[in-house]
């Protein structure tokens, strides 16, 4: 994970001059072709984007000095005017979970970040020194630019890849001790952290017990949550997670049924395979 742009190309291909037409949708698996997506007009739909890490969320990831809370403001508007200069019509909508942690890239800086799926009411302080997470209460201020920002992007001819969960932070920073899901931080009683190692891998895995039952059902809850708020865009497409762990297969894969029995009930429904 470095410091960069990365281009994202995908096995799709669409003509430059309707880059800034609405994008058309859903995307859906090319019958002629099982390595390409089409819109539905049966051609063929090529995907290229840049990335940057505060498309959804403001946060400092791996910008010197960016060390303020709140975090810096991203200027989401000039991201989409550049995609679109660039002929650019893709590009993945990142999450981040945890609040606050050191970011090793930039010098061991303190950085943040904000706003996120669940409500902070407390009562109690959390580890930041902020209210305490309800994980039963959604945050509209975060699936309101959830939305906002897959509307624009499809207004622009742009597809999104919308992040669900991020693994990356648990396994290669100081981040689960500000997780949601961390019990110091949540009035629910909630640790996913169960063997109390400190590093928070197993939010990322299937756990048959009580307790990973409750993580569980509170995953998919959200999960359903970001379906109802984007599904009837035509632009969406679901990531599950970026770079989880090793083990986190099975837990992922029970996102993916999740996510297509979910959305099989939804308007933009596409058959499962």
């Amino acid at each position: 994970m470095k410091p960069q742009v990365v281009i994202a190309l995908l096995c799709t291909l669409t003509a430059s001059a309707q880059q800034r037409q609405p994008a058309k949708g859903p995307l859906r698996v090319l019958e002629s072709n099982p390595r390409w997506f089409t819109n539905g007009t049966g051609r063929a739909v090529y995907l290229a984007g840049s990335h940057v890490w505060q498309s959804l969320q403001d946060n400092g990831l791996l910008i010197k000095g960016a060390v303020s809370d709140p975090p810096p403001k991203f200027d989401f508007d000039a991201y989409l005017s550049f995609l679109e200069r660039h002929n650019h019509n893709f590009f993945r909508l990142w999450r981040w979970e945890t609040t606050k942690w050191t970011d090793n890239y930039t010098g061991r800086e303190v950085k943040y970040c904000a706003p996120h799926p669940w409500v902070r009411s407390g009562p109690g302080l959390a580890a930041d020194g902020k209210p305490k997470f309800d994980l039963t209460k959604f945050d509209p201020d975060y699936f309101d630019r959830l939305r906002s920002r897959v509307t624009a992007a499809r207004d622009r001819g742009i597809y999104v890849s919308v992040m669900l969960f991020e693994g990356w932070e648990i396994q290669f920073s100081d981040g689960w001790r500000n997780h949601p899901f961390h019990a110091r931080n949540n009035i629910n009683d909630i640790e996913a952290d169960q063997n109390g190692d400190g590093s928070g891998l197993e939010f990322n895995t299937t756990r048959d017990n009580e307790m990973g039952r409750r993580v569980a059902e509170l995953q998919h809850a959200y999960v359903r949550k970001v379906i109802d708020t984007v599904n009837d865009l035509d632009n969406v497409l679901y990531e599950i997670v970026n770079e989880a762990f090793g083990d986190s297969t099975a837990w992922q894969y029970a996102m993916i049924r999740s996510v297509k029995e979910y959305e099989n009930k939804k308007r933009n429904s596409i058959p499962s395979a």
